[in-house]
């Protein structure tokens, strides 16, 4: 092929038609079978397309260079004699020039303009996908799968085609738009796989969003090279006569398309730090005849080990051949026991690993993705034949060394349940006619155990899940019969006992193979929206009981006070009573008895009262006899209180008495 070919942007412009084919395509694909991992595939055929333009504008410019280059030789050649000096046509080469300046300029600002493009699109997808609540499930997924399988395969039949082309003279550029070529199909495979896994039920709500995104981070790993190429490719050692290399060209596709390539760069490089040629020594030529065999060996070892399994302590496994589980003599699955196993290499072969003995746990109220991992979807086979990744429950519980307080926010998006309310609880009698209702959020731990590990393994989908939908029925049904305060106070513990037998029977009924150990409605709280709220109204309904109780206190203690007093004040007017009625007939009876001693004599009877008056109630009174009879007569009488006594003051009636 001559430089003044115009293959070169032939082949150029039939890859960009290529590549916009694949755009359109793929996008009438994408929304036919509402896809979202087709989205990445037509942005990588969009950069083939531009590729392809920027290989075709680059042989163009070489192309006219050429035939520039040929018609000053050729007017050198008819007007030598002619000319005064060598250099005198150098100001006539625009062509060069242009292609000097394209090279320099203008494939540097698109290849950093393509990245910095690539780089926010992805950017761009992966915030509105992360944003988005659920994508939508593949319409058809198994004739769309087909469709996608022929489609991405004309894609990767002219990525091949294209970099066998890039060796010839003129078209090495053509070689980055076969490298993505070679992705734009992969990226098409990628799709029918996931919706093959929809057909068939498997990862059927995250393969699509889980492959779309990794497709997206290897789109933006792709954009960051190309924005880093041009240093990459400033700073890359060059070997003398080394052919160019397009500043587009991916070095991680070319892992791929082009294995060999690499190994040539790595002894390129190693030739250029060293100084000498690294690559004819002996060990480097050893090491390239041996490194493929021993690769190839130790993928082959790698293989061979899939064939050794072991079971640990508190597992059982199930072994399937060719898909179908062994059976033992009476008919039923064999289960494999802990121990040491060996089975043909996977995937002819694979042994399915539960944890049948240890206590597992599922979660319901809120999402467990969210706050403690991903729950198995269904037994993922590594090529061990290791299943279900086993999940110990822990005895402490989610809340371990927490303190849970209401108001505040315990899981990223807890569920509210409807609880009844009874209106006896807290209400009046007109009140009793109404239907009451309250919002109650639920942290409920459920442990298990697997009784039946084939019907836990074989009989469901996702056990687990399934699981997990059963227990939900039953909570949303018995707290809907239920008391909310009731719930929160004294009968707790017997819902979590009703709880437990209700979604046993309800597992009993689809065969689950299981066993509920434990259910624990500890985690029982009102939503945080209103904790404060309820506090708020706990707090009133505490200070109400306990005003009932310090008047009930109160009361106690003021009645046998009352009691007493009352009972006091009766005694005392009974005894008053009986006083005054005892003293007066004494009086009436004392009354009638002085009467008849006055009538007997009534002046020894006045005299006698009058002594004792002067006796009893004027004893303590001095007293003066004044024993005369003498009508005048002074009387000069010493009223002082007597310091000292003196001997008439002394008593004598003692004297003389034995």
């Amino acid at each position: 092929m001559t430089d003044t070919s115009k293959r070169p942007v032939h082949l150029g412009i039939i890859a960009a038609g290529i590549g916009l084919s694949a755009v359109g395509l793929g996008a009438l694909l994408a929304r036919a079978a509402q896809a979202t991992v087709m989205v990445p595939a037509v942005l990588a055929a969009a950069v083939v397309t531009v590729l392809s333009l920027l290989a075709a504008a680059r042989a163009a410019f070489a192309r006219r260079e050429a035939v520039e280059r040929d018609q000053v030789a050729e007017f050198r050649r008819t007007h030598a004699s002619t000319e005064l000096f060598e250099d005198a046509d150098d100001a006539a080469r625009l062509a060069a020039r242009s292609h000097e300046h394209f090279l320099k300029y203008g494939v540097p600002f698109f290849t950093i303009l393509l990245g910095l493009a690539l780089v926010t699109v992805t950017v761009l997808l992966w915030r509105a996908w992360s944003s988005q609540p659920a994508f939508p499930v593949a319409r058809n997924p198994l004739s769309m799968a087909a469709l996608s399988v022929i489609l991405g395969l004309f894609p990767a039949i002219c990525g091949s085609y294209f970099i066998g082309v890039s060796r010839e003279a003129g078209c090495r550029w053509l070689r980055p738009a076969g490298g993505w070529m070679f992705l734009v199909g992969g990226l098409f495979g990628l799709g029918a796989a996931v919706m093959l896994c929809e057909h068939f039920g498997k990862w059927t709500l995250v393969v699509d969003y889980r492959a779309a995104q990794a497709s997206v981070v290897l789109l933006g790993a792709l954009g960051v090279e190309l924005v880093l190429s041009f240093v990459i490719e400033f700073y890359r050692p060059r070997m003398p006569g080394e052919g160019e290399r397009p500043l587009p060209e991916s070095r991680i596709l070319s892992l791929f398309t082009e294995p060999g390539g690499v190994a040539r760069n790595v002894a390129a490089s190693l030739d250029y730090q060293f100084g000498f040629q690294v690559s004819e020594v002996w060990f480097y030529r050893f090491l390239e005849r041996t490194v493929v065999p021993f690769a190839v060996a130790m993928v082959l070892l790698l293989w061979l080990l899939t064939s050794l399994v072991t079971i640990e302590p508190y597992d059982c496994g199930i072994r399937e051949t060719l898909g179908r589980v062994e059976r033992g003599e009476d008919g039923l699955a064999e289960i494999l026991t802990p121990g040491f196993y060996l089975k043909w290499p996977w995937p002819l072969s694979r042994i399915l690993i539960f944890p049948v003995e240890q206590v597992q746990e599922v979660v319901i109220g809120y999402d467990e993705s969210e706050d403690r991992g991903t729950g198995e979807a269904a037994p993922a086979d590594d090529g061990h034949g290791h299943g279900e990744t086993k999940k110990p429950a822990d005895p402490a519980g989610p809340h371990k060394a927490q303190v849970i307080v209401w108001s505040t926010q315990h899981y990223a998006s807890e569920v509210d349940f409807l609880v009844g309310s009874d209106p006896r609880a807290g209400g009046t009698a007109g009140d009793v006619g109404q239907v009451t209702a309250s919002l109650m959020a639920a942290d409920i731990p459920l442990y298990f155990r697997v009784e039946d590990l084939y019907s836990y393994a074989y009989l469901h989908q996702d056990a687990r899940e399934e699981l997990r939908a059963l227990a939900t029925r039953e909570v949303v049904r018995y707290l809907a019969e239920a008391d909310f305060n009731r719930l929160l106070g004294s009968e707790r513990a017997q819902a979590a006992a009703t709880l437990q037998e209700r979604i046993q029977a309800a597992a009993d009924r689809v065969q689950l193979g299981i066993k509920v150990v434990f259910v624990g409605l500890q985690g029982l709280h009102p939503p945080v929206e209103t904790g404060a709220s309820f506090d708020a109204v706990v707090g009133a309904s505490e200070e109400m009981h306990q005003r009932v109780l310090e008047a009930e206190g109160y009361a106690a203690r003021r009645r046998p006070e009352a009691e007493g007093r009352r009972a006091a004040l009766v005694n005392e007017a009974e005894a008053y009573r009986t006083e005054r009625r005892q003293v007066a007939e004494a009086e009436a009876e004392q009354f009638t008895k002085q009467l008849l001693a006055y009538r007997a004599s009534p002046r020894m009877f006045v005299l006698n009262s009058f002594l004792d008056i002067l006796e009893n109630d004027a004893a303590a009174i001095r007293k003066y006899v004044v024993a005369t009879e003498r009508s005048r007569e002074v009387f000069i009488l010493d009223l002082q209180e007597k310091l000292r006594p003196d001997l008439l003051d002394l008593d004598t009636s003692a004297v003389g008495q034995p």
